[in-house]
């Protein structure tokens, strides 16, 4: 593939990475209004917020010197933690085109999450309750929706479209990617819940996006040929 055809189709941070200037991101928090997607989280002191309140209790009674040092690795956002699954050849040195391609990814969810984030201030679990008590950094955020989940979920459900025969196991990767933060007393499983419908919408409108899928098309070259090594 030559210079010019490579970088028609690349992502904004591919180009600039490269020297070139910078273009749009794939989709806005204008591409998609998640507030009319989402429900909300439960009321204060209904049956359903007490029962998120528990489920976080006793995640935090199940928690071992393993699934918290698991959590603490998984609180990096990086397409790069699915790499258990795909392979020691899944890794950022190797493609550095995929890596731009994240970057971007993550950077338009977390625009578009924090539209969410600031509308409903949802306190998080250690914030709401003295007895849940936190193995990660505290995030001064609002608990719902969980954009860490969604980003995970996004990261699965993109990955599974350029690795089909591994979208069962990269699915259950995000979703211990996401759960870890209800381990960890930073959300609630319903936090988690409207993460992962958050990352259905998102990746729906990633896939009507043409920047995307010209993008996509170079990136997921790149790493089916670095899996195929």
């Amino acid at each position: 593939m030559g210079f010019v055809s490579f970088f028609a189709g690349a992502s904004p941070l591919m180009a600039r990475d490269a020297g070139l200037p910078a273009g749009a991101p794939y989709i806005t928090p204008e591409t998609i209004d998640l507030s009319a997607i989402l429900s909300g989280p439960p009321l204060p002191g209904s049956p359903a917020a007490k029962a998120d309140m528990e489920a976080v209790l006793a995640l935090q009674a199940s928690r071992t010197r393993e699934s918290i040092a698991q959590a603490r690795l998984d609180r990096k956002q990086s397409v790069f933690r699915f790499s258990d699954v795909l392979g020691p050849e899944f890794r950022k040195r190797r493609l550095p085109h995929t890596a731009a391609f994240f970057k971007q990814i993550t950077h338009d969810e977390e625009a578009i999450l924090a539209t969410v984030k600031d509308r409903w201030q949802r306190a998080r679990p250690f914030a709401a309750n003295p007895a849940v008590t936190t193995c990660v950094k505290r995030p001064t955020t609002g608990s719902y929706p969980s954009s860490h989940a969604a980003l995970g979920y996004l990261y699965g459900l993109i990955l599974a479209d350029i690795v089909p025969d591994d979208r069962e196991a990269l699915m259950a990767r995000a979703e211990a990617y996401a759960e870890s933060r209800a381990l960890c007393g930073v959300h609630f499983p319903t936090d988690l819940a409207a993460g992962k419908r958050a990352a259905e919408a998102m990746f729906a409108a990633l896939k009507a996006s043409p920047r995307y899928q010209a993008a996509f098309a170079t990136v997921r070259d790149e790493i089916q040929g670095a899996l195929r090594q």
